[in-house]
């Protein structure tokens, strides 16, 4: 059931023209909260006391259309730009963790506990780890980074 009748709507404005809070125009009217009071008051465009100046309504401009071909030409272009080459399986160096140096791939490759082969390739510049090692650890990325080749298939 709608409590905003025309009758409440219009006895809404008076009380918020006698500067009461919401909270009192709640108690006032009854059987309505102070949220549905504010709901109501920003829907309707009615400023009430103490709020800041009225926020800007932003209008979002429809799209222009393009034909499909174009927008697949433009998708397949931007999609180019941030595809990353392909990641390979680097031949591991076996080094010790003491004889590792700094931003070398810290990624076990073999052994015990007492004697670990690190892959020891050059790191990225904020991973402890190659970028093949990196991304073996760290998923295999967003959706969306996920669904670069598909597009790139169906575009092509």
């Amino acid at each position: 059931m709608n409590t905003w009748t025309e009758e409440r709507v219009e006895l809404l404005k008076k009380l918020v023209d006698q500067k009461l809070s919401a909270s009192e125009i709640a108690a006032r009217m009854g059987g309505i909260s102070r949220n549905a009071v504010i709901g109501k008051a920003l829907r309707v465009g009615i400023r009430l006391q103490g709020q800041g100046p009225q926020k800007a309504v932003l209008v979002r401009e429809s799209r222009t259309t393009r034909p499909k071909a174009v927008a697949a030409v433009n998708a397949y272009a931007d999609v180019l730009e941030f595809v990353p080459p392909p990641v390979t399986m680097p031949e591991p160096r076996n080094l010790t963790l003491m004889e590792l140096e700094h931003r070398e791939c810290r990624y076990p490759v073999d052994g015990e506990k007492e004697r670990t082969l690190f892959c020891a390739n050059a790191t990225g510049d904020d991973s402890p780890y190659c970028t093949y090692h990196h991304k073996l650890c760290h998923g295999h990325g967003t959706h969306s980074e996920r669904n670069v080749e598909a597009l790139l298939r169906r575009v092509a």
